[in-house]
């Protein structure tokens, strides 16, 4: 847990706090330790009661209440990446005593009703006794539900050509999986913060599904499918050129018989799940590749827990001694780095870690806190299949010049990979709830006048914290980006948990992209019912105290402000 507890009880009385409810000082600390905070109070309530008269006690004490769970999370929208106001913000944590479960099996599908504290990998644990589970998830297990629902948390996966979907399983976020959830709002009547179930086809559920942290949901009901056998299999031998070459024909121009596809797309047809990394200074991915396998396939190692790639998760002490070398004294070893990490990631796969089968928890959870903590930027492309090959090429080409680049002036501001996964759109279609609403802020909701676009790809750029001149090479790599990504082919939207928002010196302090293109992202081509201006009205009718707020959501949140006024 990236919370570090002071171990002693807070001496320091907040005025009219409630009664017998855990209160001490932690120091916060996020995924990439970028976001520090010392001593702030943070109350560990025990029942929906206590939830509530702590978040009452902060709309009239002018608090602002941040739920942290593991804080494995990039962005500040808990707190504010230079501490900014966090004198008066107290933190609540549902992890210890919000992790209930119960499951509901129904003939073609199942409904799972779990508290937002509860962890994924706990959560996807007991799905599995129960023989079932979620098409894709996000690789860390070490995330809350909550945590994963509020920014649309997501895995890697599309239909194989050759696959039939099952009832309950869903190609897109997690958020898409909500049947209904229970939030704490604001009741006018009362003139008090209450709790509330929504339904999924209620209109005012959609802003809920991915809020943001603009709210507190404490339970949700999702729906699940029976659980799916997976084989994963782990490639190095393919080389970027060909992996993301534009069009097949490109691919093999100099050997058009050739009938061995080896596009990302051709993996995706086949499989339907695909995760490509790929780092700086290399020319052959890790390209993992999972697909539907009801029997072992004979060469496949049966696993029967996650985490089955420790040379991952368990940093050589060589690699993490040339990582502090490399962003403190010595820049330009960072091609050296990059090839280190591609040829100990290519010699540990030969020891049994190739090719991997087993239930789809032991294959989908694959990252531990024990990882290098990484700085991470992160979009998601909305396109159509046929042009995913496109997408990646383009991005690949602007990636490697961009590097090539800053190498020939003596900068090295990228020595991360570049992480590459393809999920299919959040759509009711999906739902098994008729008339289920479309998350409003999820950054993969489909365009109702872009039908033909059916998936999205998610495209992270990595670098360890403090290397200089990154924030430099994501400003460039973002602008060029959303002016590539313009709506003619593909259109960008930004990962929520993730880096984006850059000006040359910081993440999510370019304020064009904060108050122009994110809120534009999330309504051109959407129904004024529920887009980005709908949707931020309705969270701002559900907390007008403004309790579930930091600085950030604060200045995004102004961009609706400025629309009303217009």
């Amino acid at each position: 847990m990236n919370i570090e507890n002071s171990a002693i009880k807070n001496e320091e009385s907040l005025i009219d706090f409630p009664d017998n409810i855990t209160l001490k000082n932690i120091n916060f600390i996020n995924w990439s330790k970028e976001i520090k905070a010392n001593n702030i109070q943070c109350c560990i309530p025990k029942s929906d009661k206590e939830v509530l008269a702590v978040v009452n006690w902060a709309g009239k004490q002018n608090y602002k209440l941040r739920v942290v769970g593991e804080s494995h999370n990039w962005s500040p929208l808990i707190i504010s990446s230079n501490n900014q106001a966090t004198n008066r913000t107290l933190l609540m944590d549902l992890t210890q005593y919000f992790s209930q479960i119960s499951i509901k099996h129904l003939p073609e599908y199942s409904i799972v009703t779990a508290q937002t504290g509860i962890l994924m990998e706990t959560l996807m644990t007991k799905m599995e006794e129960q023989g079932i589970g979620f098409t894709a998830t996000p690789a860390p297990g070490d995330l809350t539900l909550g945590g994963v629902l509020a920014i649309g948390g997501h895995g890697t996966s599309i239909k194989a050509l050759n696959e039939t979907p099952q009832s309950g399983h869903t190609y897109g976020s997690l958020s898409n999986t909500i049947l209904s959830l229970t939030a704490v709002v604001w009741d006018e009547k009362s003139e008090q913060y209450i709790i509330k179930r929504f339904k999924r086809n209620e209109p005012d559920c959609a802003p809920l599904l991915v809020h943001l942290g603009c709210s507190l949901i404490l339970n949700a009901e999702l729906q699940a499918g029976k659980n799916q056998r997976l084989q994963c299999e782990s490639m190095t031998h393919i080389s970027a050129t060909e992996l993301f070459a534009e069009t097949f024909a490109e691919t093999f121009a100099k050997k058009p018989d050739d009938k061995n596809k080896r596009t990302f797309s051709s993996f995706l047809d086949a499989g339907g799940r695909a995760e490509a990394i790929l780092f700086p200074f290399t020319e052959k991915p890790w390209l993992k590749v999972w697909r539907i396998a009801p029997e072992k396939p004979q060469a496949s190692t049966d696993v029967t827990h996650p985490y089955n790639y420790p040379f991952s998760d368990n940093i050589p002490v060589q690699l993490s001694d040339l990582a502090k070398e490399i962003t403190h004294l010595t820049p330009a070893l960072t091609p050296l780095f990059g090839q280190l990490q591609f040829s100990l990631t290519e010699s540990a796969l030969l020891t049994g870690k190739k090719d991997l089968w087993g239930w789809s928890k032991n294959v989908l959870l694959y990252v531990k806190p024990t990882t290098l903590r990484v700085t991470a930027n992160g979009y998601a492309i909305l396109t159509s299949r046929n042009t995913i090959q496109k997408v990646l090429n383009r991005f690949y080409s602007q990636w490697k010049t961009l590097i090539k680049e800053y190498q020939n002036h003596g900068k090295f501001p990228v020595n991360g990979p570049i992480e590459i996964r393809v999920s299919g759109l959040d759509t009711p279609a999906e739902v098994v709830q008729a008339d289920a609403v479309v998350p409003s802020l999820s950054a993969i909701r489909p365009r109702p006048d872009k039908p033909q676009w059916d998936v999205a790809i998610w495209l992270d750029v990595l670098t360890l914290p403090d290397t200089k001149y990154a924030a430099e090479f994501y400003h460039q790599l973002e602008q060029w980006m959303f002016k590539e990504f313009d709506d003619s082919y593909a259109s960008i939207r930004v990962e929520w948990s993730k880096g984006w928002a850059y000006s040359e010196n910081a993440a999510w302090d370019e304020n064009e992209i904060l108050t122009q293109r994110i809120p534009a992202s999330l309504t051109d081509g959407l129904p004024v019912d529920n887009n980005w201006y709908s949707a931020i009205n309705t969270l701002k009718k559900f907390d007008p105290h403004g309790v579930f707020r930091s600085p950030l959501l604060d200045k995004l949140l102004s961009a609706a402000n400025f629309r009303t006024q217009k």
